[in-house]
């Protein structure tokens, strides 16, 4: 596998580089997938697995797992497709999900009453994660694709996780992604009404801890702010695959 070739075959257009990985868009004819190629053995991950007493995994086989995983407990995530392993190289395959736009884009011209409707189905979404044991770590706006038939893929798991017992901070954090990520135009009486029905869907009800939760949150959301983003460069899909 060559992850830092610039032109791997004919119909294969890269969507994003960054240190260790790269995404391409595969088109053979009408067929269309995702290629996500990795270089490395995994970092921190791996010796997260071993501290554990499991086997460390290959980037693209903690991702391929992931998409698996996810799919069978009813998650919307793209279909993991092949997995190819050699070395510290890896490789996952997965099916492209038809979109024109992700849910940043279309928030950011949406009115108020689609906002809301779009609000109810990413936290459906985010609850069916949070309440199987899994979170995400960069549940950003830009990793949920509006489907061409209307619905939410979400996407970009390689760094999912799921734990019989999760620390409450990994939900404040993707929660907090959300908050940082959230278009100009959902306004801050949205995202505390979208908050507060997180927590009830989670069972939460004690007055002070949804407090402690919505705090928590706000200011992890300040410190993505502050931070400045990992390298990596994005492209975006060609204009005759956008559909």
């Amino acid at each position: 596998m060559d992850a830092g070739a610039e032109n791997r075959t004919e119909g294969s257009h890269l969507l994003r580089r960054a240190p260790g990985r790269e995404t391409r868009l595969l088109v053979s004819g009408e067929e269309r997938l995702i290629e996500k190629l990795y270089v490395g053995g995994g970092g921190c991950e791996a010796w997260r697995e071993r501290l554990r007493g499991t086997a460390a995994r290959s980037p693209a086989r903690r991702e391929y797992d992931a998409l698996v995983e996810l799919h069978e407990l009813g998650v919307p995530v793209p279909r993991a497709l092949a997995l190819a392993e050699d070395g510290r190289r890896s490789c996952v395959r997965m099916s492209y999900v038809p979109h024109a736009e992700t849910l940043a884009e279309r928030l950011a011209e949406a009115p108020t009453n689609e906002r809301r409707q779009w609000g109810n189905a990413l936290l459906d979404v985010v609850l069916r994660l949070h309440r199987a044991g899994w979170y995400h770590r960069d549940l950003y706006f830009v990793h949920f694709l509006v489907r061409s038939d209307g619905g939410l893929c979400l996407i970009d798991l390689g760094r999912a996780r799921r734990d019989a017992a999760p620390r409450q901070r990994w939900f404040e954090k993707d929660l907090a992604a959300l908050e940082h990520s959230a278009p100009g135009q959902v306004t801050r009486r949205e995202r505390l009404r979208f908050l507060a029905a997180y927590l009830t869907g989670r069972g939460v009800g004690d007055r002070n801890a949804r407090r402690r939760f919505a705090a928590a949150v706000g200011r992890r959301a300040e410190r993505m702010a502050r931070h400045r983003p990992k390298h990596g460069v994005s492209h975006p899909l060609p204009t005759e695959v956008r559909a």
